[in-house]
């Protein structure tokens, strides 16, 4: 194989074989209702360090799926119903995981008192032995693997947090059992174990330190409080927590940070920062438990957040010369409870919100979460503050010398509609100082991996800045190729990017992608040199992180890299040391990565697993050595797919009518037969022909399945669409049209017969199709914009952001707002072009969508009745933008089949369709239970 991949195909022989596969076809069943249930979905696979186990969750369509155990250099497996979150044991000796329920187990668990408990199951990978044991809600091996740790759940009449924990000798199976313990944590690269416990009434609450080795548990710290938040320094014996303290001046809770150095040694260590002693600690500050305790690299500085103390507006100040002072606050007390009574349920939306009242509910737990990252020196006993109020994003670099922090305050007016500008300020951990790096900027990557520099990109190059030396320097000015990725939405202040691919040792270099390749940069821009070859076949490299846990690569090392053909299709893996050109291991008509979105490589030994599938070919895992030659099939998922007659997938060549090179993938009949025409239905979003290999599993709780439209007898077309500004729904016919045009040329579909569906924007792209074109028979549109300009005014209930941010700088692409561009708008909207539909149209909306607004439907049903149009909105109560419950997914499957089958097949249709169904006849009648009428 040649170092760059070459395009290869064969359309005598595809087109040999596709004949001998349809006629095999015709002598085999489609798919029915009845038959999806036992399909299976391939879950994540977890290897074992030494590459002889693979455990893979499998999910099936029935909910009745398990945990398959596979020797991957056999067939031999075991199967665990109901298993999930397999973990292996560092030596390889023992599998770990959780096994659950059935879901009527679990609903019936439910319902009752007690709630569901999972159990804890263990394999003996040495002598196949299984071991059960129930009631066990987490558990967590030692980093050597030696140890387990099992927490029980917590009987429902303890007041506490405290349960039972079990720590488990592995080669012996003796126990150590703890009760009232509210959190542990293994040392890294260790085997010491911290727990907290939290009794009843505080009584013995305290952190302690068990050695399993040697069975001591020694008391590090006891006192009628809360413990928590337990952090161990990385490859040491390092240890923080913290610990509540009464305030009752506060409504909320303050803490006492503890810290331990060498817990391995006899004589650790200790260090305390109290905020009621501590000088240097802001006194109206308290250090806050939901975020995650942190240390510097060298040990010598713990992060910490803090934030404002709420007062208590109650709370009374004791005067032991005051003898009224209880009746007074019993008094005052019964004041406030009349006050909740008669408080008003107002909110004051004002126009000069910088974030809209809707956004702030929404984050209401992130807005009283806001806190501030400290440095807490433990030598020097001395507290820094880093954030402020100017610079609350912040993020710790490498090492723990600096942080970065990020100010968009200066920006904040102009972000209310459009792109949120922030300035990026270098902070020095010793002292708090704060250098600015660079003003205005949209984009910033963050540091790199051994944390002497600040990465962003802005305008079309990346930038670092060297933390050392305070130099900036734009690193890819003089490197020969295109950073900016204009497929993806652009805004007029930003450009996207195709991302970092990754650092190498020692700050060395950045890895950043353009469209096709992968260039090693030096971070003080002295150098560069192109990595992978792919412009020239137009094939997208991209590395495999084959360690994830890891900053950065070792440059003594090869680099893997997914590869995929952009016109083919193909796909698969090639490898190369740092200045080789790439070879080629895998290259074929198949998808690869899927779920598991990675190559994966067993942590001891060069065992290799990848992920294999096809539109025709059930998903399945491999193991291969480092050249990934000769693969082994470990798994066989939907074995019983060769009792079905199936379709296939290929490649659809067009352009759009402003000549744009694109393709779509469709998708044949399960039963289709040569000479035939066949009716199509049109599925569409943006870029979706990277689908053509993609399996897809018949499930009608996935109620837009092309699977299923293949064994309903239609074919199924997935095009690319691309756009122009200011002209989304317009771009969309620009493109659809000759899509559909080239696959009608192929002289099997039924041209009369062809329908178009899509959700969200793709249901926006279908409903102003239809006011456009007359081109297809019939259309379905889930959850679609359908007046811009109303559209832009309103709210994404789900963030609780304006709309307009996504008109102006994002999906929408008008860039304005509507009333600087009004003829843009109007062109583009649905329903200011509804007086020229003439396609029956089906739409469906949740009464609760929190990201199209429902309204949106109401409006375009309202116009449709007023116009007379032929419309159907189908109203799911409760549902937000996609339908969560499976009644309801079945029930808007059920009615997609019926729409299409009466127009596209021109069976007989319900009355839903026909005329519709008075409300009482919906809520008491039998249609008010099923689609089929």
């Amino acid at each position: 194989m040649t170092a760059r991949i070459l395009r290869s195909f064969s359309f005598v022989a595809l087109c040999s074989a596709l004949g001998a596969a349809s006629i095999i076809a015709q002598d085999l069943p489609t798919l029915g209702e009845d038959d999806y249930d036992q399909w299976e979905r391939l879950g994540a696979a977890v290897p074992s360090p030494d590459g002889l186990w693979l455990a893979v969750s499998v999910r099936r369509v029935s909910d009745e799926n398990e945990l398959r155990i596979h020797q991957t250099d056999s067939d031999s497996v075991v199967v665990v119903s109901y298993g999930t979150r397999p973990s292996f044991s560092a030596d390889g000796t023992w599998l770990a995981y959780t096994i659950g329920v059935s879901e009527d187990e679990r609903e019936a668990a439910e319902e009752g008192d007690g709630g569901v408990h999972n159990s804890l199951g263990l394999l003996n990978l040495r002598t196949g032995e299984p071991e059960e044991i129930e009631d066990v809600a987490a558990f967590l091996f030692s980093d050597d693997g030696e140890y387990l740790s099992l927490t029980r759940y917590k009987p429902e009449d303890k007041e506490s947090d405290g349960v039972d924990v079990i720590v488990r000798t592995m080669a012996t199976g003796s126990i150590m059992s703890f009760g009232n313990v509210s959190g542990t944590a293994w040392q890294d690269e260790g085997d010491l174990l911290a727990l907290t416990i939290d009794a009843d009434g505080q009584v013995g609450n305290g952190v302690s330190l068990f050695d399993p080795g040697t069975g001591l548990l020694r008391s590090l710290d006891a006192e009628a409080a809360t413990y928590r938040s337990l952090s161990w320094r990385d490859e040491s014996a390092d240890l923080v927590v913290l610990k509540t303290f009464e305030d009752a001046a506060y409504l909320d809770t303050a803490h006492v940070a503890l810290a331990w150095r060498d817990l391995d040694d006899d004589q650790p260590e200790t260090y305390t920062l109290d905020p009621r002693s501590q000088t240097t600690f802001p006194q109206s500050m308290r250090a806050v438990e939901f975020r995650r305790l942190s240390w510097s690299d060298d040990g010598a500085t713990v992060f910490l957040g803090i934030q404002e103390r709420r007062p208590d507006p109650d709370a009374v100040v004791e005067d032991p010369a005051n003898d009224d002072a209880d009746s007074e606050a019993d008094s005052d007390s019964d004041a406030d409870d009349e006050d909740e009574e008669e408080r008003a349920g107002v909110e004051i939306w004002h126009s000069l919100d910088l974030d809209p009242v809707p956004q702030q509910r929404v984050r209401e737990q992130q807005l009283r979460r806001e806190n501030f990252v400290s440095a807490w020196h433990l030598d020097e006993d001395r507290f820094v503050q880093l954030g402020d109020d100017l610079t609350e994003l912040t993020s710790t670099v490498e090492g723990g010398e600096w942080l970065v922090g990020r100010d968009q305050s200066p920006y904040d007016q102009e972000a209310m509609f459009r792109q949120q500008f922030f300035d990026l300020y270098a902070i020095d951990v010793q002292t708090g100082a704060k250098t600015m790096i660079e003003d205005r900027l949209t984009m910033q990557m963050g540091g790199s991996a051994d944390g002497r520099y600040v990465v962003w990109f802005e305008g079309e190059d990346y930038f670092s800045y060297d933390l050392d030396s305070g130099e900036k320097r734009n690193i890819t000015e003089n490197v020969p190729t295109q950073f900016v990725n204009l497929d993806v939405t652009p805004t007029r202040e930003q450009m996207p990017t195709f991302g970092i691919a990754g650092y190498l040792e020692n700050d060395q270099a950045i890895l950043l992608n353009d469209r096709w390749d992968v260039w090693e940069v030096e971070l003080d821009g002295d150098g560069h040199q192109r990595l992978t070859y792919g412009a020239e076949d137009e094939v997208r490299y991209r590395v495999t992180d084959l360690e994830p846990d890891e900053p950065a690569y070792d440059p003594g090392q090869p680099l893997y890299y997914t590869t995929y053909g952009e016109w083919t299709k193909q796909a698969g893996y090639s490898r190369a040391r740092l200045g080789d050109a790439p070879e080629a291991l895998i290259w074929d008509d198949k998808s690869y990565g899927g779920f598991a979105g990675r190559l994966q490589k067993a942590e001891d030994e060069d065992v290799f697993v990848f992920r294999e599938e096809r539109f025709d070919d059930s998903p399945d895992y491999f193991v291969a050595g480092a050249d990934l030659q000769n693969p082994r099939q470990v798994t066989s998922t939907n074995p019983f797919q060769d009792d079905y007659a199936w379709g296939r997938s290929e490649l659809i060549d067009y352009e759009n009518e402003w000549g744009r090179k694109l393709q779509g993938a469709l998708f044949y009949p399960a039963d289709y037969e040569p000479g035939r025409q066949y009716p199509m239905i049109v599925y569409h979003y943006e870029l979706t022909s990277q689908s053509l290999h993609q399996y897809q599993v018949p499930d009608p709780t996935q109620y837009y399945n092309p699977q299923i439209w293949s064994h309903e007898g239609y074919f199924v077309l997935r095009p690319d669409i691309v756009y122009r500004d200011r002209r989304p729904g317009q771009s969309n016919v620009e493109t659809i049209r000759p899509a559909v045009a080239a696959t009608v040329a192929t002289g099997m579909i039924d041209e009369d017969n062809i329908g178009l569906i899509g959700h969200s924007w793709g249901g926006y792209q279908t409903t102003f199709f239809v006011t456009q074109d007359d081109l297809f028979t019939t259309a379905v549109a889930g959850a679609p914009l359908t007046n811009l300009m109303s559209m832009y005014l309103s709210f994404y209930w789900n963030s609780g952001g304006t709309d307009a941010r996504i008109f102006e700088i994002s999906q929408g692409r008008m860039q304005v707002p509507w009333w600087e561009d009004y003829a843009s708008y109007e062109a583009n909207s649905p329903l200011h072009n509804i007086q020229n539909m003439n396609t029956p149209l089906l739409m469906m909306f949740g009464t609760n969508d929190g990201a199209v607004e429902y309204n949106q439907g109401v409006e375009f049903y309202n116009a449709a009745r007023r116009l007379g149009k032929q419309m159907v909105m189908l109203s799911y109560d409760g549902e937000n933008h996609g339908l969560a419950r499976e009644p309801n997914q079945l029930d808007y499957h059920n009615r997609i089949l019926q729409w299409f089958a009466h127009y596209l097949k021109g069976e007989p249709a319900p009355d839903w369709i026909t005329k519709g169904v008075p409300y009482l006849e919906q809520k008491d009648g039998p249609k008010a239970r099923k689609a089929v009428s």
